[in-house]
């Protein structure tokens, strides 16, 4: 079985979206954002909510930033419309999107992208091995946190770090328990 990876972003204050709901990281800055642009190369599937399907009226942002034969599984409880390109799976909870990813992904690791919701259900499962953060050089004064308080994020440390002109980007790793 391969990696779990989140895949985030947040303004300096915490927050991925504003009060408006439009993410801290919008899809047009997916290429050429430094660390998180690897990853592409090792996933074999892909977890998404539906707000992060929703976000892009062009939701074939998603089969251009992946492989066209990597999975993506959207976690809603109704099905939607599916774009041209790509394979998407709809499943009703994060538990079952994360089991089917990694079925289909095999040895390659599954990333989980989006809001909070997919961050936060990938963390609290306790399966996931990486966090590729971007901290975004903004702030939003306000909106929706990225960690709920809750969230074991002292579990991991930081192995490598870049910076862009718009954001540090960090690769955490999770602390192998002693």
């Amino acid at each position: 079985m391969g990696r779990l990876i989140v895949d985030a972003a947040s303004s300096l204050d915490g927050f991925w979206a504003d009060a408006r709901g439009r993410s801290v990281f919008c899809t047009s800055e997916l290429h050429g954002s430094g660390l998180s642009g690897r990853l592409d190369k090792v996933c074999g599937a892909v977890v998404m909510s539906r707000r992060s399907f929703e976000l892009s009226e062009d939701t074939g942002w998603i089969a251009d930033a992946y492989s066209g034969k990597t999975p993506v599984f959207v976690v809603t409880d109704a099905p939607l419309a599916i774009p041209l390109l790509g394979e998407f799976h709809f499943v009703p909870t994060y538990a079952e999107a994360f089991a089917a990813a990694q079925d289909a992904a095999g040895d390659s690791a599954v990333l989980v992208v989006g809001e909070a919701g997919a961050v936060n259900a990938a963390l609290r499962s306790g399966h996931a091995d990486e966090i590729w953060l971007r901290m975004m050089s903004r702030t939003l004064g306000n909106g929706a946190a990225l960690f709920e308080d809750d969230i074991p994020v002292e579990n991991y440390f930081v192995s490598e770090l870049d910076t862009t002109a718009d954001a540090v980007h960090m690769h955490l790793e999770r602390k192998l328990e002693a």
